[in-house]
C-alpha cells in the first residue's frame, strides 16, 4: 500500500508539472500572438515615412474578411496576393522567406473567405464555391485600385490561388496590369495522377518500404469522388510527395517548419493560430471538388492581360510538365514561362531573389 501511495504521489507531481508546463507554453504563445504587424523600418530601425503596415477588415460578398497590407512605399504598384490551399494563407511563410518583395510593391495579403484570420464558424457553406471567390476577388481588386489611386492593380496567385487568379483575370481583364501564376493549377485531376505516379516511382527508387506500402494501398479517387474520398487520399499522398522533394519546397520534408512559423507569427492572435488548421480543412472540404473538376485547357485558351508563370522543375503538387503544356497553348498579349531549377512548389520562397527581380521587371513594363 505504501508503494502504491508513493507511486500515486509521484504520478500526481508529474501530472502537475506537465500541467504547469503546458499552461506556461499557452501563456508564452498568447504573448506571442497580439494580432498586430510590425512597422516597416529603414536600416537604422526608424519607421519609413511613406510605408504601410496594417491589418484591416473589409467586407466582400457580404462577409467580413481580413487583409494584411505591407509596403515600403505606398505609391508603389499594388500586388494582390492570392494564397494557396484552398484555405492556407501564406503571409507568415512569405514574411520568413521573401519579405523583400515589400520593397517593390504594396503587398496585399488577403486571407480569403473561410481561411486564416477570415475564418468563422458562421460562414455560409453555400458561399464556399469558386464563383463566389471570383466575385470576392473582383470586388477586392476594385476597392484596392480606388483606395491607392491606381487605374489597375497586379494579381499574383500561388497554387490554389493561381486557379482563382487566372480565372478572375480572364473574366475581368480591365482590372489588372498583369497576372503572375506560381505553381500554376490548370487540370488538377490529371496533375494528381502525375503526382501519385511520381511518388510511387520515388518510393521504389529510394527502396522505401513504408512509402511503397502506403502508396500502393491508396485508391485513386475517380473524377466524381466527393470531398471525403480526397480528404482521405491527399494527406498520405502529399506526405510522400513532400518527403521525396516535390512538395511545398524542395528541402522541406515535413510540415513542422511551417507550424513553427505559424506559432511565432505575431500577426495572428491565439485564436487565429488555433483555428488555422480547422479553417484549412473547412476550405479544402468545400472547394476541392471544384479544384479537381476545373480544366483550364478547356476553359481558357487566351488571356487579355500579360501572363507570367513561375514553375519549380521539382514541383509535383502542381506538376511542372502540365503547367508548361497549359502555358504553351495559351494566347496572351505578352507571356513568359520561367523555370526554377532549384525549386519545387514555391519558387517565390525558394529562389526569392530571382523571382522578385523578374516580377519587378514585368510589372514596370506593363505599367
Amino acid at each position: 500500500m505504501k508503494r502504491f501511495k508513493k507511486a500515486l504521489k509521484i504520478f500526481a507531481y508529474l501530472l502537475s508539472g506537465l500541467f504547469i508546463m503546458l499552461f506556461g507554453l499557452v501563456i508564452v504563445l498568447w504573448l506571442k500572438s497580439p494580432g498586430t504587424t510590425d512597422p516597416i523600418v529603414d536600416a537604422n530601425g526608424k519607421d519609413m515615412p511613406n510605408s504601410i503596415a496594417s491589418i484591416e477588415k473589409v467586407t466582400l460578398g457580404d462577409l467580413e474578411q481580413t487583409l494584411i497590407i505591407r509596403g515600403a512605399d505606398r505609391t508603389k504598384p499594388v500586388m494582390l496576393f492570392l494564397h494557396g490551399g484552398p484555405g492556407s494563407p501564406e503571409f507568415i511563410f512569405l514574411r520568413n522567406t521573401n519579405s523583400a518583395i515589400e520593397n517593390d510593391f504594396v503587398m496585399v495579403y488577403w486571407e480569403q473567405r473561410g481561411a486564416g484570420k477570415s475564418y468563422s464558424a458562421e460562414i455560409p457553406v453555400e458561399s464556399m464555391n469558386l464563383n463566389q471567390f471570383i466575385s470576392d476577388t473582383k470586388e477586392l481588386s476594385e476597392l484596392l485600385a480606388k483606395r491607392f489611386g491606381k487605374d489597375k492593380i497586379h494579381i499574383m496567385g500561388h497554387s490554389w490561388g493561381s486557379l482563382l487568379g487566372i480565372l478572375t483575370a480572364h473574366q475581368y481583364p480591365e482590372l489588372f496590369y498583369t497576372y503572375f501564376g506560381i505553381g500554376q493549377v490548370c487540370h488538377q485531376y490529371k496533375g494528381e495522377r502525375i503526382s501519385t505516379e511520381w511518388a510511387k516511382e520515388q518510393a521504389v527508387k529510394h527502396k522505401d518500404k513504408d512509402a511503397i506500402e502506403a502508396l500502393g494501398a491508396l485508391r485513386f479517387p475517380d473524377s466524381l469522388a466527393g470531398s471525403e474520398a480526397w480528404m482521405d487520399y491527399l494527406p498520405i499522398e502529399r506526405k510522400y510527395v513532400m518527403q521525396f522533394g516535390g512538395g511545398v519546397t524542395r528541402e522541406m520534408k515535413g510540415m513542422w517548419p511551417l507550424v513553427m512559423m505559424l506559432l511565432e507569427a505575431k500577426e495572428y492572435t491565439f485564436g487565429d493560430k488555433m483555428n488555422y488548421l480547422k479553417a484549412s480543412m473547412f476550405s479544402t472540404k468545400h472547394l476541392w471538388p471544384e479544384v479537381i473538376n476545373t480544366n483550364l485547357f478547356r476553359e481558357i485558351d487566351s488571356m487579355q492581360v500579360p501572363v507570367y508563370i513561375f514553375q519549380g522543375i521539382h514541383d509535383y503538387q502542381t506538376p511542372y510538365a502540365l503547367a508548361k503544356d497549359f502555358y504553351d497553348q495559351l494566347k496572351a498579349p505578352q507571356k513568359a514561362f520561367y523555370t526554377f531549377e532549384n525549386s519545387a512548389h514555391s519558387p517565390l520562397m525558394e529562389e526569392s531573389e530571382r523571382f522578385n527581380s523578374i516580377v519587378k521587371e514585368k510589372a514596370v513594363e506593363s505599367e
